[in-house]
């Protein structure tokens, strides 16, 4: 019988789950996953009090939960798990986070049409910034895939030595290419065929995030979006008018987040001409448009 194994990067020093958070892990477990949690910036006592959360009784979610040091964010979380051996015997493993609000929709039809196209790596989500990749915070990967020598060297790299910078082109994107080189089959639930995307290396999560919820096909909102901003993507005000079902994904639970949680990177906001820019390059850039001639 398949094995699944969702190796789960989570960072927050609240020991209790955000219900956008509990809803992920709760869709992830009902596709037959078997859930381990890298706690990073937990102490044991602490991952104690994350286990007991999980298993309340009025919603209890089937994880594992293991401290460790706040190092090497997502691909020094996975490198910790794997070193465990909790993915050995893993027929598919799924590399997540918490990163996003969602799923908005039901994750299992998603689950199912991905796993019929027998890729070896897929991805939610493919982006086309720099090279073209899969966004590591969803990604599916064979037994097989995950052991070729190429992704091995990908995962073996000192992430918790690395900035954020470094992990992101040493991890993500040097996994994209890995990937290629090793010649592995791939997939991504949604990706764009527009050349400008390549071009400008836009990242689709913020700039088409519109699009890429209304397809159907990745129903995610990435946190920092709507947090941060960081690209000052004009259109983030509409993000309750595009929960598809709230009686499935409560949009309040998104309100109370960024309600409760301050911006984390506080540049500069982009600049008329940046954003400008961007918002031609989106797939919705007549909403993005519309929205930074109204400067909202």
């Amino acid at each position: 019988m398949p094995m699944r194994v969702c190796l789960f990067a989570y960072y927050n020093p609240n020991v209790r789950l955000a219900p956008h958070t509990r809803h992920l892990l709760s869709q992830i477990a009902s596709c037959g996953f078997t859930i381990h949690i890298a706690a990073s910036g937990l102490s044991d006592a602490t991952a104690q009090l994350l286990r007991d959360d999980l298993a309340n009784p009025a919603a209890p979610i089937p994880a594992a939960v293991h401290p460790r040091p706040n190092t090497g964010l997502d691909f020094g979380a996975w490198q910790f798990l794997l070193s465990k051996g909790y993915a050995d015997n893993a027929t598919e493993i799924l590399f997540t986070n918490d990163s996003v609000f969602g799923p908005l929709l039901p994750l299992r039809p998603i689950m199912n049409r991905m796993g019929e196209k027998k890729f070896q790596v897929w991805g939610m989500v493919r982006s086309e910034a720099v090279v073209s990749h899969l966004q590591s915070w969803f990604l599916c990967m064979t037994h097989d895939a995950l052991h070729h020598p190429a992704i091995q060297r990908i995962f073996n790299q000192p992430f918790n030595d690395m900035t954020k910078d470094e992990i992101v082109l040493h991890g993500e994107l040097g996994l994209g290419l890995a990937i290629k080189a090793a010649g592995l089959s791939t997939g991504a639930s949604w990706s764009s065929t527009r050349g400008l995307a390549r071009l400008l290396a836009i990242n689709p999560m913020h700039a088409d995030w519109r699009t890429v919820l209304q397809s159907g096909n990745a129903p995610f909102i990435k946190t920092e979006l709507l947090r941060d901003n960081p690209s000052g993507i004009a259109s983030i005000h509409l993000w309750r008018a595009e929960i598809p079902d709230p009686t499935f994904f409560n949009p309040d639970w998104i309100a109370a987040y960024l309600a409760a949680t301050p911006p984390r990177n506080r540049s500069a906001r982009a600049s008329l001409r940046a954003r400008a820019v961007q918002a031609l390059a989106s797939e919705d850039r007549r909403h993005v448009l519309t929205a930074l001639l109204l400067g909202r």
